[in-house]
């Protein structure tokens, strides 16, 4: 006799197709399907390539982005950060995977210059808060999570706020590299993805097909970071 789905008081289901497929496969969660499509349709880590993966917790984007590089004779590096104490994942991560656990607000330049000199050719955050149930807050603190991957790939805002320390300037995010940014729907998400048109040469947004049904979360994309 198959065993019924879990679903909560809300009607959420949690063990849908995405979470049983990731659970057969050796996904540490669901969303790593969120991150494979996006990979498999803008191609942002290349093979070989320096990646910074934000709020890397449980540690399916790690094991994503690790794949991603290719064999490891190609080499290549994936940092993960996260404040939750995060293992590394057996399947699919190798040696090139490093997990720092740390506010990625408080690391600095030379944090950045010690792990990853020649900075990095993708920085995804899949960074996320503890919902409050009210939909305007959770989209405010969305948008400030996404506002601090930002500051961190390309100095954000503080344009005129140079760090002649870093590989370009500000941030950490290589020219022709790409930023990936989890949002929750709201107030403010349209007019922060236009103050991204400033850095990149396209933005773009992406709803995985692994986002559940009822979810306002979404996916903003800045691709190929302007010189």
């Amino acid at each position: 006799m198959a065993s019924r789905a879990r679903i909560t008081r809300t009607g959420r289901v949690l063990e849908d197709t995405f979470f049983k497929k990731a659970k057969a496969q050796g996904y540490v969660a669901r969303s790593a399907y969120k991150l494979l499509e996006i990979q498999q349709k803008h191609k942002l880590i290349p093979p070989g390539g320096q990646v910074l993966d934000l709020g890397c917790h449980p540690g399916a984007w790690l094991q994503v982005a690790c794949e991603s590089l290719g064999p490891l004779k190609k080499g290549g590096r994936v940092i993960g950060v996260d404040l939750q104490e995060t293992k590394r994942p057996d399947k699919f991560c190798d040696e090139r995977v490093t997990i720092v656990q740390a506010d990625a607000r408080e690391l600095g330049a030379e944090f950045w210059l010690e792990h990853a000199p020649g900075g990095f050719d993708a920085v995804l955050s899949d960074m996320c808060h503890f919902t409050l149930g009210n939909s305007v807050a959770d989209a405010y603190k969305s948008l400030e999570l996404a506002r601090t991957a930002w500051t961190i790939a390309t100095g954000g805002e503080e344009a005129e706020s140079l760090d002649p320390n870093m590989p370009w300037g500000r941030g950490v995010l290589k020219p022709g590299g790409s930023l990936v940014m989890k949002l929750l729907q709201g107030t403010g998400t349209q007019e922060f993805a236009a103050e991204l048109r400033r850095d990149f040469t396209k933005v773009a947004w992406h709803r995985p097909k692994a986002t559940r049904s009822e979810s306002k979360e979404v996916f903003l994309l800045g691709l190929k970071r302007k010189q």
